[in-house]
């Protein structure tokens, strides 16, 4: 009986949040967004830079790789030179809804907040561009009031070798996302976190590192594939002071603009319970851009030493249906031995109210009877996102 009733308002639940959504769909017309201080600087449309905000194509992945810069431009502005500051803030409001069972006991819960607010700037600094920085403070609702934290923020020196702006080899240092130009945690148009990144630690979000990176771009019509490069070292999350145990690497290639694979390692130290373990993990990745439609695939694979070793399956679809309205769905199995496999899906429909605002409904359900990703043994999530960014 209970299980039937928690079915049947989640089915409600379901009802309301969809009904919303289309209701914000048949609102107003237009494209896609992203931060407009960088449209502004490159005098391009934000669709130049993003497949779908904030997905980046391969144009944005250059423009981001290379300090906020096109090797083309050729001369940049002192900080003096400013007419208008690089920044911007993005609004983000959640309706949400979840039932869950934790040891056995189903609950639900259903909430709407100011899911964050983004203060955000950045770019090219010197007629150079031989600096760049980026800094963005988040501020998000709790129930007892608000907590701030810092998002992505760092320096980094360009062009330590090769001429201005092609970046060949760059120094940065701060914090941000670790993964792959194509697929990382602040990239992805589905909000719900990848379990690679949450329960596996494999990608990371807002870390703190020091690295080198750099890019080798073809040239344009060029068959040669465009190769990027990363490697550093990152704070890791361990009992004793020494917080500097955590190394990594990163690889990919681009070819024409629609095929990029990649390949990632990370190596170190981490908590486990009371305990620090070393580990070695390895990832491999590929996507394919076809028309409307870009597939991703991803594996990784945690190799633990005193733990149970963890290997992690992932491919997401985004399709473009119309230029305001978008899908993307997403199936990640994250496995670890003895135990049986997470499972995650998730969904998501998206359409563009305005050109910098757009209502976005996800629903996902999780499988975990074995606890690999935390205490629920499932869960089903409805998320209506109102976002707007100027």
């Amino acid at each position: 009986m209970g299980f039937m009733s928690a079915s049947s308002l989640w089915r409600k639940s379901l009802i309301k949040f969809c009904f919303l959504f289309f209701l914000c769909i048949f609102s107003v017309p237009v494209d896609a967004l992203a931060f407009p201080f960088f449209s502004r600087q490159v005098g391009r449309d934000c669709t130049y830079c993003h497949t779908l905000f904030p997905k980046l194509n391969e144009t944005g992945r250059t423009f981001r790789g290379n300090g906020y810069r096109f090797e083309g431009e050729g001369e940049w502005k002192e900080v003096k030179d400013w007419t208008i500051l690089p920044a911007a803030v993005e609004v983000e409001v959640e309706g949400i809804y979840n039932r869950f069972k934790s040891s056995g006991v189903r609950s639900e819960s259903s909430d709407m907040k100011i899911e964050e607010v983004n203060l955000i700037s950045g770019g090219a600094i010197g007629k150079t561009g031989k600096v760049s920085a980026l800094a963005s403070i988040i501020f998000s609702q709790t129930d007892t009031g608000a907590d701030t934290r810092i998002g992505r923020a760092f320096v980094q020196v360009n062009d330590l070798d090769g001429s201005a702006g092609k970046g060949l080899i760059n120094l940065r240092a701060g914090q941000w996302d670790i993964g792959l130009p194509f697929l990382n945690p602040v990239g992805v148009v589905i909000t719900n976190s990848y379990l690679a990144e949450t329960a596996m630690n494999m990608l990371t979000l807002e870390q703190r590192a020091i690295e080198v990176n750099g890019s080798f771009i073809a040239d344009e019509g060029s068959m040669w594939p465009t190769h990027r490069y990363s490697a550093g070292i990152a704070r890791s999350n361990v009992n004793s002071d020494d917080k500097l145990r955590d190394y990594y690497a990163t690889y990919s290639a681009t070819i024409n603009e629609d095929y990029s694979i990649g390949a990632i390692y990370r190596g170190g130290r981490e908590k486990i319970g009371a305990r620090d373990t070393s580990y070695n993990k390895y990832g491999v990745a590929g996507e394919a851009e076809a028309g409307p439609f870009i597939i991703t695939a991803a594996y990784f694979k945690s190799d633990r030493s005193g733990a149970n070793n963890q290997s992690d399956y992932l491919i997401e679809a985004l399709y473009k249906a119309l230029p305001k309205l978008s899908f993307a769905a997403r199936y990640e199995l994250l496995k670890e031995k003895d135990k049986k496999g997470a499972k995650s899906q998730s969904f998501m429909a998206r359409y563009n109210i305005l050109s910098d605002v757009f209502a976005q409904l996800e629903l996902r359900g999780l499988s975990d009877d074995d606890h690999i990703t935390g205490t629920n043994e499932d869960e089903r999530k409805a998320r209506l996102l109102l976002v707007a960014v100027f």
